[in-house]
C-alpha cells in the first residue's frame, strides 16, 4: 500500500505521541514478538518499533518479513520503524 505524504505525516504524528512499543534485539523477530506487535496494532493501528544494534537480522530483511505478516512499514528513520495495520472493527479508527 502506497501512502501519500499527508497520510504518512498523519501516521507519524499519531505514532510520535506514543512511546516505542517494542524493541527487537538479540533474539531477532520471533513469533512471540510478531504476535505481540499484531495485538498492539489491533488496538492502536499504528506504532513504532526500535531495532537494536544487537539484532542479528538486517533491518531491511525485517521490513520484508513484517510485510509478509500483513504489517505495513510506513517508514524507517535510523533504526526505528513506523508500523501500521488497519483494523476496521475499531471505534476510533484512523481515517486516511
Amino acid at each position: 500500500m502506497n501512502f501519500t505524504g499527508k497520510q504518512k505525516a498523519l501516521l507519524r504524528k499519531l505514532a510520535n505521541d506514543k512511546p516505542i512499543m517494542f524493541q527487537i534485539g538479540l533474539q531477532g523477530l520471533t513469533e512471540t514478538v510478531i504476535s505481540s506487535i499484531k495485538e498492539n496494532l489491533k488496538k492502536h493501528e499504528v506504532g513504532r518499533v526500535a531495532v537494536l544494534k544487537s539484532c542479528p537480522t538486517d533491518i531491511n530483511d525485517l521490513i520484508i518479513e513484517l510485510g509478509e505478516k500483513d504489517i505495513i512499514v510506513v517508514y524507517k528513520i535510523g533504526r526505528v520503524l513506523l508500523l501500521y495495520k488497519e483494523n476496521p472493527e475499531l471505534k476510533d479508527r484512523i481515517k486516511l
